[in-house]
C-alpha cells in the first residue's frame, strides 16, 4: 500500500517535469539562418570533396583526350591478316570519333561552379560513360590488338573517371538533405518575392477600390442630375413639343387610313377598270389614266396633284359607266353596292376633308420642327446621359480590373501556402522541432 502511494507521487512528479514539445515561431525569411548551421560542416566537406574530385577529373579527362588524339594520329602496323587489318582500322576510326564525342559531352572544365551543378554533372557523366562504353566494347577490343598500351592507358583513365564520378554520386546521395536545403532556400526566396507581389496587388486593389467608390458616387450624382433634368422645365417643354409632333403624325395617319378605307370599298372595280384601260378595251384621256395609276399606288401623292380629286372623279364616273354598260361584270347585289361606294367617293369633299387638313398638319409640323430644333433640352440630356454612360463604363472597367487582381491574389496565395507547407515540413525534419511560420496564419 505504501509502495503504491510513493509510486503515485513519483508518477505525479514525472508528469510535472515532462518536457513540452519545443516550438519555434519565426518568419519564412529566417528559416535559412535557423537551418544553415545544421549543414555548414557537411556542405564544407562536400565542397572540398567536389573540388578535389573535379580537379582529378579534369586531369584524367585531359589525359584520356590526349590518348585518343595520339591513337588517331598513329598509323596501323599491318598484320598478315588483311581482314583483321581492315576491321581494326574501322574500329580505330569509330572509337576515336565516339570517344571524342563522349569526352566532349563530359568535359568538366566549366562544370561544378555550384554543388547543384556538380551533382548534375556527376550523375549525367557517370550514366553516359557506363552506357556508352558497353556499346563500343567490340571497337575497343579490335583497336587494342594494334594499340595495346594506348588502349590500356585509355581504359585506366576512363575507369578512374568512372570511379571518381561514382564516389561523387555516392557523396551527393548521402547529402540529399543538403540539396533539399538548397532547394528550400530557393523556395524561401520565391515566397518572399511572391509576398512582395501579393502586397503590391493589395495596394493596387486598394487604390482601385477607392477609385471605384468615387466613380460609383459619380454615377449616383450623374443619375440625379439626369433625373432632375428629365423632370425639369426645359425637358418638360421639349416633351410637350414631341407629344404635339406625335399627335400631328397620328392625325396624318388617320387621314391616310380614312382615304384607304374609302378606296378599299371600290378597289375591285378600280382594278378591273385599270385592266380594261391597260388592254385598250376602254379609252380614257392620258391625264385620267395617270391619275388612276397614282391613286392606286399612292393616294396622298395623287391628292397633291389633284387636290379636289376632280380628275379622279372623272375616272370614277367612267367606272360607273363601264359597270352600267357591262364592261365590268358584277353580280347585282355587288353591283349596287359598288356603284353606291363609287358615288360616295364622287360626292366626297377631298379638298376640305383631306387636302386642306393635310396641308394644315404639314404646316404645323414645320413650325413644331423649328421649335424642336431651337430647343436645346434634348441635346443637353443626350450629353448628360453620355457622361453617365461613360462613368458607367469606367466603373465596369475598374470592377473587371479588381476581379482580375483578386484572381491573381488567390493564385499567388495558393502558391505561397503550398511552398510554406514544404518549407515548414523540411524545417521540422531538420530541426526536430515544431515550426510555426507567421505567414501561414495570414
Amino acid at each position: 500500500m505504501v509502495f503504491g502511494f510513493f509510486a503515485r507521487i513519483l508518477s505525479f512528479f514525472r508528469g510535472s517535469f515532462k518536457k513540452e514539445p519545443q516550438i519555434i515561431k519565426t518568419t519564412v525569411e529566417n528559416i535559412p539562418l535557423l537551418i544553415e548551421k545544421s549543414f555548414l560542416l557537411q556542405k564544407e566537406g562536400l565542397e572540398e570533396l567536389t573540388a578535389k574530385k573535379l580537379s582529378e577529373l579534369k586531369y584524367v579527362h585531359s589525359r584520356a583526350l590526349g590518348i585518343v588524339n595520339d591513337v588517331d594520329s598513329k598509323e596501323l602496323e599491318g598484320k598478315p591478316n588483311e581482314r583483321l587489318n581492315r576491321a581494326a582500322l574501322t574500329a580505330k576510326n569509330q572509337i576515336v570519333h565516339q570517344l571524342r564525342k563522349i569526352l566532349e559531352k563530359i568535359d568538366p572544365l566549366d562544370r561544378g561552379k555550384t554543388l547543384e551543378d556538380a551533382r548534375h554533372y556527376a550523375g549525367e557523366s557517370y550514366n553516359m560513360l557506363a552506357t556508352e562504353l558497353t556499346v563500343f566494347r567490340k571497337n575497343i577490343a579490335y583497336t587494342s590488338f594494334y594499340f595495346k598500351d594506348e588502349m590500356k592507358g585509355l581504359g585506366e583513365s576512363l575507369q578512374e573517371m568512372i570511379n571518381s564520378l561514382h564516389e561523387l554520386n555516392e557523396a551527393y546521395r548521402k547529402a540529399s538533405e543538403l540539396f533539399d536545403f538548397e532547394k528550400t532556400k530557393i523556395s524561401v526566396e520565391l515566397v518572399l518575392k511572391k509576398k512582395k507581389e501579393f502586397t503590391k496587388l493589395l495596394e493596387h486593389k486598394k487604390r482601385l477600390s477607392e477609385e471605384l467608390s468615387r466613380k460609383k458616387t459619380g454615377v449616383l450624382n450623374q443619375e440625379k442630375k439626369v433625373g432632375g433634368f428629365k423632370s425639369g422645365e426645359e425637358m418638360g417643354e421639349y416633351s410637350k413639343l414631341e407629344s404635339g409632333m406625335t399627335a400631328l403624325m397620328s392625325e396624318k395617319q388617320d387621314l391616310k387610313t380614312q382615304i384607304s378605307a374609302l378606296l378599299l370599298n371600290v378597289d375591285r372595280p378600280l382594278q378591273r377598270f385599270k385592266q380594261l384601260v391597260d388592254s385598250n378595251r376602254w379609252k380614257i384621256p392620258t391625264e385620267e389614266k395617270e391619275m388612276l395609276d397614282l391613286f392606286l399606288s399612292n393616294p396622298m401623292a395623287a391628292l397633291k396633284k389633284d387636290p379636289k380629286a376632280d380628275v379622279f372623279k372623272k375616272v370614277l364616273a367612267e367606272i360607273i359607266k363601264a359597270i352600267e354598260e357591262g364592261a365590268i361584270e358584277l353580280k347585282d347585289r355587288e353591283k349596287e353596292k359598288r356603284l353606291a361606294s363609287l358615288q360616295e367617293i364622287i360626292n366626297f369633299d377631298f379638298f376640305g376633308s383631306v387636302f386642306w387638313k393635310m396641308n394644315e398638319i404639314q404646316r404645323k409640323q414645320i413650325e413644331m420642327n423649328k421649335l424642336i430644333e431651337k430647343n436645346e433640352a434634348k441635346k443637353v440630356l443626350g450629353e448628360e446621359e453620355g457622361k453617365l454612360e461613360e462613368i458607367g463604363k469606367e466603373v465596369d472597367s475598374i470592377e473587371d480590373s479588381i476581379e482580375l487582381i483578386e484572381k491573381k491574389e488567390s493564385a499567388i496565395k495558393s502558391e505561397i501556402e503550398h511552398d510554406l507547407k514544404h518549407i515548414r515540413e523540411f524545417s521540422e525534419r531538420v530541426l526536430k522541432k515544431t515550426v510555426v511560420l507567421e505567414e501561414e496564419t495570414w
